[in-house]
This record gives structure tokens, C-alpha cells and sequence, in this order.
């Protein structure tokens, strides 16, 4: 087998989350936003006159200056007379937002650096598979779905999937599919599923991740997935790396090694870039009830705000709020999301 000349190893990409300290400092809501904005409007202030000025606990307050030092949005200064008096004082607001969109682009650069990893890869595994038999060509569609099944039995730590359409399976391997991974999470097999946003277009598919996701399955949405990818521990994983233009033909198992390594560092990149698709069945405030229903009719984020009278900072808010809480990434997606649970 040729050797990966990177090792296994990927260049560095984007490992943050959606929730962050430096973007909670812009939310005027929460802790981080209350406190970040006090500081801004009143100059240096010590926790306990933050705590009044927000109207927030000092071990909230405390909490919250530990966040936004972290994210260097406030410094720790001295107060002379005062040695054992701790004293905050806000960056500039333009360092804050730098570092917002600084997030954003690094989040944008690693999907092009997870896709040109994967095409790299791709390459990679099919010149492997024309020379000594360790990278296997799976010759008939048949004989992935064993294999994908094979796999799940084998492993017993863990299942990583990248999940996408086209979809050739029938109804019955869809619900074999569902028993089969119940079982497994049951024996104590751990799933992280990435779907293509594709997955709300389609109800039968979409009640399945519901389902599975109410199992524990860990699962997140992805605008777009370049290939179908299973991998089992770290022993094997199945690839499907053309769906769209040769459906399942093609099909790779990849052994152990170099190359199945980085397979693996392409899903943990995506993972982070993944949005959550959360089990969450808590009730809906009547607020965001309204904000929901207003969103899924198409009015604009202006509109709803003119409406329930509150400020377009607020409606933006709730909205991402809403979007994270569904495990969406559009508006429509929402909308599918909360009438599955009810909310509309």
C-alpha cells in the first residue's frame, strides 16, 4: 500500500464551537453580554459593582469575567489603594467584533480545508486500491450493506458516520438499519452521525434521526457532505466517495493505517463544523412560540420585531437561539423541526 505522505496527519483547522465567550460578549442577554456591556458603559468596575449594576450574583458575575478574560474581551487591572481588590476593564468593542469575524472565517476555512482533504484522500484510496490488496474495492451494492452492518456488530467503542444522500437502500434495510444501531447504543455503542441538511427534506428519513437521537445518538447537520464515510473504531471504515455521480459503485473498505487516520481527522474536522441536532422536548416560551410561527411564515426579522414589539437585536437572538436549540441551519428546517415536535 502507498504510503499517505502526510502520515495521517491534516492541516490545522477550525476546532471552536457555535457557543463562545467571544460572541456571547456581543449578546446583551446573557451574563457575559450584561457584564461585558456594564464595563463598556461605566468604565473599570470591581465584581461586586458589577453584580449591582447587572443585577446578577457576584459568583455569576465572577463566572462571566472568567469567560470573557479567556476570550480577551476584559482585562484584569490593579486599583491602587485597593491591592486585594480585583478591577476589570473592557477591550475596545472593535477588538471584540475582530475576533467574531476572526471565528467566522477560521469556521468558513475549515470546511474548504476538510473538502480538499477529503478529494485529496479520495485520490489517495483509489490509486491504493489498484495495487496491493489492502484498500478493497467492494464489488456489488449487496455487499455494502453486509459490510455496513458487518461493521456495526464488530465495533464496540464507537461509530462515526457521515450520512448523505443518494439513498439506494429499501424501506425494510431502513428499519433493519434502526434495530440494528437501538441494539448497539443499548450495548454501549456510541454513535456520532453528521447528516446532510438534506435529511429535512424527507420525512421518513428525518423521523428516523429523530429517533435516533431520542436513543442517543449524537448527531449533527452539515449543509453538504462530500462522501458517504462509516468508520468503526479504529480498525476499518466503509467509503463511499462519488454518491452522486456513481451511487455506491466504487465503494472502499479502508483497513487500519495511515490513511484510515485520516479519514478519521476529516470527520472530527466536520464534526465541529456540524450543527447539533438537539433531543431537547422542553416546552417553548410563549415569546419564541410567536417568534416561530412569525419565522416559518417567511416575515422578516424586522417585521417580527415591529409585531411583538421588541428590538431586531433581540428577534436575531431568539432566532439563532431557536435555530441552535432545533439543530437547524435554515429557517425552513425550523419549521420542519418544530412542527415534528408539536411547536406548531
Amino acid at each position: 500500500m502507498r504510503q499517505d505522505p502526510t502520515n495521517g496527519a491534516l492541516p490545522r483547522s477550525y476546532s471552536g464551537s457555535y457557543a463562545s465567550p467571544v460572541l456571547d460578549a456581543l449578546d446583551p442577554d446573557s451574563d457575559q453580554g450584561r457584564v461585558y456591556r456594564t464595563l463598556t458603559s461605566r468604565g473599570r468596575c470591581r465584581p461586586e459593582q458589577l453584580a449591582r449594576h447587572t443585577g446578577l450574583p457576584v459568583t455569576a458575575v465572577d463566572a462571566a469575567l472568567t469567560d470573557l478574560a479567556a476570550a480577551d474581551a476584559v482585562l484584569l487591572v490593579s486599583d491602587e489603594g485597593h491591592d486585594d481588590a480585583q478591577v476589570w476593564e473592557a477591550r475596545p468593542p472593535h477588538r471584540v467584533m475582530f475576533a467574531v469575524l476572526r471565528l467566522e472565517e477560521e469556521r468558513r476555512a475549515g470546511l474548504w480545508r476538510a473538502g480538499a482533504e477529503l478529494d485529496r484522500l479520495y485520490q489517495l484510496a483509489r490509486r491504493d486500491a489498484h495495487g496491493p490488496p489492502c484498500v478493497e474495492v467492494i464489488e456489488h451494492p449487496l455487499d455494502l450493506l453486509a459490510l455496513t452492518r458487518q461493521l456495526q456488530e464488530r465495533s464496540t467503542e464507537h461509530i462515526r458516520w457521515l450520512d448523505r444522500p443518494p439513498y439506494h437502500s429499501r424501506p425494510h434495510d431502513f428499519a433493519a438499519q434502526e434495530d440494528l444501531q437501538t441494539r448497539r447504543m443499548a450495548a454501549g455503542l456510541r454513535y456520532r452521525t453528521v447528516y446532510h441538511q438534506a435529511v429535512y427534506d424527507d420525512p421518513d428519513l428525518f423521523a428516523g434521526m429523530t429517533r435516533m437521537v431520542e436513543q442517543g445518538e449524537d448527531a449533527r447537520v452539515l449543509a453538504d457532505l462530500p462522501v458517504k464515510l462509516m468508520i468503526g473504531d479504529d480498525h476499518t471504515a466503509l467509503l463511499v466517495p462519488e454518491p452522486d455521480r456513481l451511487g455506491v459503485s466504487e465503494s472502499l473498505v479502508v483497513p487500519a493505517g495511515g490513511l484510515l487516520n485520516a479519514f478519521a481527522g476529516v470527520f472530527e474536522t466536520l464534526w465541529t463544523l456540524g450543527v447539533p441536532v438537539s433531543g431537547d422536548r422542553a416546552p417553548l416560551s410563549e415569546q419564541d412560540r410567536k417568534i416561530l410561527t412569525l419565522m416559518a411564515a417567511g416575515v422578516t426579522d424586522d417585521a417580527i420585531a415591529r409585531r411583538l414589539q421588541l428590538s431586531r437585536r433581540t428577534v436575531v437572538r431568539r432566532i439563532a437561539g431557536l435555530l441552535d436549540r432545533l439543530g437547524a441551519t435554515t429557517r425552513f428546517q425550523a419549521g420542519v423541526q418544530a412542527a415534528h415536535r408539536g411547536w406548531l
